[in-house]
């Protein structure tokens, strides 16, 4: 065992040999610039309290007169739209559900129907905490696809940089005995290298992110049972159906902190939900706030306009999957370090399912960060829900069959959107016509004032000319 980790290590050192030096010295010049990074990051943070303070204050000088029609605007903008659409789907999805409860056993149909909605909203139960542990890691996968597509990328690789993170979280965590914060690190690591290959291949080689990444996902899942089965055997315990160990029993100290609530909520209370929203905040910031999150959008929408522009564009591409990559490597340490599950390794010839829930949530989000959160907590609630059903009735499938009517809606919602502007709110639609030929007026006018004083000024110009020339032939 320990001879084929030496080789492999040895292999790596002789890869890291080939690597160009050109790769080096921009890895090196990017460290350099990490401290005026910081510098303008400390700045930023320095400008917050200044800020809250105007923000209190526009609230305290605020006139209450104009709410009414200030809260009209804001639920006839767009946002609002898009929010609207998203419960629709969601609306829709139950009550599709709750016909197909009805058609299999109408006299208990509406009783677990409510089973299904309220399951795990009872705060402090077994339940509601896993919905709480379920939604970290569903979150991370969801931001993994937001984050990609913000910068004009599809990334259906998603499960594989999901099943390479666990290869990487728990790897160093039961084999090499290390603590859960380096771990979780090494998942995010793993995910982010198995996401840049594709965005390699995509900015050098023009190949679909979409083919590559559903190949690497197959790659990535069986060179995972591949090395538990081999070289990572000791990682498995054959008694428990060749599963990996429990990381309790294992290396209590990979575990993710529960914070002492660990017993009383059944093992599922960790701190992942507050690393999946900080995650959360932190893309938001990348995306909203930052020239690199510019850059990377204003490379999805037209790379050949940023290239003209100076931007790399291909630099950009394979940063964006990198960095969607390491998301779902987060995602998959937040799951298998919480010990919420072993990995089985012969059951697993299949992808695991949890990453391509995370599709689900970020189009049901509207592909904000803001909203995935969201979007994750209500597909959590139905899954779990399920489990509180008769399953003599009616299977937990039923979860799914919401989960996947609210899929095919999602991509409807941009549909929604224009009926909705077609017909819900017209006349937000007039106003902004009369708005811009308004100002389309106003522009034709300043444009024949300007034209008008030019030839004044020409007029004038020529009738000095004469004056100045008559006054010379007097003279």
């Amino acid at each position: 065992m320990k001879e084929k980790i030496i080789q492999i290590l040895n292999n790596l050192k002789d890869w890291f040999k080939t690597v160009p030096v050109e790769w080096w010295n921009n890895l090196i010049l990017w460290f350099k610039k990490t401290p005026d990074r910081l510098k303008s990051f400390g700045a930023y943070c320095k400008e917050i309290p200044a800020k809250l303070k105007n923000f209190f204050l526009k609230i305290k000088n605020y006139n209450y007169k104009n709410l009414p029609n200030d809260l009209k605007i804001i639920f006839s903008s767009d946002g609002a739209i898009k929010l609207y659409s998203s419960l629709g789907c969601i609306v829709v999805s139950l009550i599709i559900g709750l016909i197909i409860l009805i058609a299999l056993d109408p006299s208990i149909a509406f009783t677990e129907f409510g089973n299904l909605i309220t399951g795990g909203l009872q705060f402090g139960s077994g339940n509601f905490f896993a919905i709480i542990a379920n939604t970290a890691p569903l979150l991370c996968c969801g931001l993994s696809i937001v984050f990609a597509n913000k910068t004009g990328m599809f990334n259906i690789g998603v499960a594989g940089q999901y099943t390479i993170g666990i290869f990487g979280s728990l790897m160093f965590a039961i084999q090499f005995d290390w603590p859960w914060f380096p771990s979780m690190l090494m998942a995010m690591l793993f995910g982010a290298i198995w996401g840049g290959i594709p965005g390699y291949l995509k900015a050098h080689f023009n190949v679909s992110e979409v083919l590559s990444g559903i190949m690497l996902n197959w790659i990535a899942l069986f060179f995972t049972n591949y090395s538990f089965q081999t070289y990572l055997s000791s990682c498995v315990d054959i008694r428990a159906g060749s599963k990996t160990y429990t990381l309790a029993n294992a290396n209590p100290t990979g575990l993710l902190p529960d914070l002492g609530l660990g017993p009383a909520t059944s093992g599922y209370f960790t701190i992942s939900i507050f690393i999946a929203i900080i995650a959360a905040i932190v893309v938001l910031f990348i995306l909203k706030k930052t020239t690199l999150g510019y850059q990377l959008k204003a490379s999805g929408l037209n790379k050949d306009a940023t290239r003209y522009a100076g931007i790399k564009d291909k630099r950009n591409l394979v940063i964006s999957l990198a960095i969607s990559g390491a998301l779902a490597g987060l995602g998959a340490s937040l799951y298998y370090l919480a010990d919420l599950e072993q990995y089985s390794v012969q059951a697993s010839s299949a992808l695991p399912s949890l990453p391509w829930d995370g599709i689900v949530v970020a189009f049901l989000g509207q592909l904000s960060p803001i909203g995935t959160i969201f979007a994750t907590l209500f597909t959590s609630l139905i899954s779990q829900g399920s489990t509180a059903m008769l399953q003599t009735s009616f299977p937990s499938e039923i979860a799914d069959i919401i989960t996947g009517v609210v899929v095919y809606f999602s991509g409807l919602t941009s549909l929604l959107i224009i009926l909705a502007n077609k017909y819900i709110f017209k006349k937000k639609n007039k106003n902004q016509e009369l708005l811009l030929a308004k100002a389309n007026d106003t522009t034709e006018e300043s444009v024949t004032e300007k034209v008008e004083s030019v030839s004044q000024i020409e007029v004038n110009n020529d009738s000095s000319e004469a004056v100045i020339k008559a006054e010379s032939e007097e003279k």
